[in-house]
């Protein structure tokens, strides 16, 4: 029988989409990256391998084995781990010596073009998904100022066009100055140096790609989002529409309205 599964990394993600799979009677086969994954995977689904970043091989092993035929990416593996922990088996060093560059874009799809030639079809990140794509909203009581719509929109031209050319997501801005611009560091890290040199009161800006591939790292934002942007003294979270995920939504919206934050999908 063909089975579902998820390749799990870190944040919220793996959980929330297991969780929403089962709900819709798909019990998923979870195979966990061990320097990523949340423990609490155990107690979601019956099946979960726990395997490191680097074991490919081994990794496409449990799935063959599983009757897997359809996975899902759920969840980040910090690119830093690439070229700081990575300690490949055979498959990932193949994969590697073959890539032109170490980008998202470009790693993601050799990954995607193994398990294809191996007979795994990568799903959207976005199946079944739909109810935590938010259209446009303010979702907080407090709305962004005139001053803080337009760093948004001058926030999103430049996010764009860091995503055109696979650098980053995530963008924080202060009155038409680029504070920081998220590179392998991640959104949490990027965030957090734009409002120290922005000395707070700063927004921050989260797009899709031009290019996005939905089948992997299509942005998101949750509750550990908001509390980077409290600690960070940001004023606004602004984030696409219809292509960023709002994981935790009523948590997150409580805790930024306790501190005054716009959250806004534009």
């Amino acid at each position: 029988m063909s089975r579902l599964g998820i390749i799990a990394g870190a944040g919220e993600f793996p959980l929330i989409i297991a969780k929403e799979f089962m709900r819709r009677g798909v019990d998923p086969v979870i195979v966990a990256i061990e320097e990523e994954a949340d423990k609490e995977l155990d107690n979601v689904a019956e099946t979960v391998h726990w395997q490191p970043v680097g074991k490919v091989g081994k990794i496409l092993k449990i799935l063959k084995k599983e009757g897997v035929t359809e996975v899902v990416f759920a969840g980040k593996v910090h690119k830093v781990r690439i070229f700081r922990d990575l300690r490949p088996d055979i498959k990932a060093l193949t994969l590697l010596w073959n890539l032109k560059n170490r980008n998202d874009d470009t790693i993601m799809q050799k990954v995607a073009d193994v398990l294809e030639h191996e007979g795994i079809h990568l799903l959207p990140q976005t199946t079944h998904m739909d109810a935590y794509l938010p259209q446009k909203e303010v979702f907080t009581e407090r709305e962004p100022s005139e001053e803080e719509l337009q760093d948004i929109e001058f926030g999103a031209k430049i996010a764009l066009e860091m995503g055109r050319i696979d650098i980053g997501q995530t963008v924080v801005v202060k009155k038409g100055a680029v504070m920081s611009v998220e590179a392998i560091e991640g959104t949490d890290e990027a965030i957090l140096r734009g409002c120290s040199l922005g000395n707070r009161d700063t927004v921050v800006v989260k797009v899709a790609k031009p290019q996005q591939d939905m089948r992997f790292d299509v942005p998101a934002i949750g509750l550990d989002t908001i509390k980077i942007c409290v600690d960070g003294g940001a004023k606004v979270l602004a984030i696409e529409s219809g292509k960023t995920f709002f994981f935790q939504r009523e948590q997150a919206i409580e805790l930024a309205n306790r501190h005054g934050i716009s959250i806004i999908a534009f």
